[in-house]
């Protein structure tokens, strides 16, 4: 665990901005690289981009300062110092879908063809910035006496490497949604499998997860959460081979 990338003076950059910064970076170049195979200017995949981060940031911030409201109401100045980390991807995606939405329509183009595109990079971006969880010490596992545990200073026994599942199930999500955008598909359906594949990840990993603490149903928040992306990519898969095809 080395939180700290660098310190000049008293200005701290961490390895989690660091490795989120990166993992954008990333994703926006092979968006970019796709939405010009389907004719969209580097203009209009620059404004989706953007739109998209941005909504993206926003709502990711916004339901991690919700969430851990009562610090945050005694240092508000924290609010905004992301650098520092705490961004919940609940909320990143749930903004990012309408900053996506409003910048599709905004550009007028097919906003389902381009949920699939940004649907496909999204794993690559969440893979990079999981790196940056496991330099911070965030979003660690339960105690494990298996020989691939990591520990952290903060802790008294190793954990599950939480974070490392999570970084290799998103990785093999991109590789499986990229070849799907490979062979014929409809519009939409990419971007349905994504949340079908994301949701049974997050459900899978975050029992394993030591820093959550469990519901009164018997699961974690997170899993509640996995288990809504997967009942939405499965529903959408449904409508799109056995309902009407248009959606947005």
């Amino acid at each position: 665990m080395h939180p700290v990338c660098f310190k000049i003076g008293s200005f701290v950059v961490y390895w989690y901005g660091v490795f989120v910064a990166t993992g954008i970076i990333v994703a926006s170049l092979i968006f970019q690289s796709q939405a010009r195979k389907k004719g969209y200017s580097d203009d209009v995949s620059g404004q989706i981009i953007l739109f998209t981060i941005i909504a993206g940031i926003i709502g990711a911030r916004l339901v991690h300062v919700l969430s851990y409201f009562h610090y945050y109401a005694r240092n508000p100045v924290e609010i905004i110092m992301i650098r520092n980390g705490g961004l919940a991807i609940q909320g990143g995606i749930l903004f990012g879908i309408f900053g996506l939405i409003f910048a599709a329509k905004r550009a007028k183009v097919n906003v389902l063809q381009t949920f699939d595109m940004v649907a496909m990079v999204v794993p690559v971006g969440q893979a990079i910035g999981r790196i940056g969880c496991l330099f911070h010490g965030c979003c660690y596992g339960k105690p494990t006496d298996k020989w691939f545990a990591i520990k952290f200073p903060f802790l008294d026994t190793p954990v599950h490497p939480t974070e490392i599942y999570y970084f290799f199930g998103d990785l093999l999500i991109f590789f499986i949604l990229y070849l799907f955008s490979k062979d014929k598909h409809q519009d939409g359906e990419i971007a349905a499998w994504y949340f079908i594949f994301f949701g049974s990840l997050r459900y899978w990993v975050d029992y394993f997860r030591g820093d959550l603490i469990r519901g009164s149903l018997g699961f974690y928040p997170t899993q509640i959460y996995g288990i809504i992306c997967f009942l939405i990519g499965a529903l959408w898969i449904f409508r799109i081979f056995f309902g009407r095809q248009k959606i947005i």
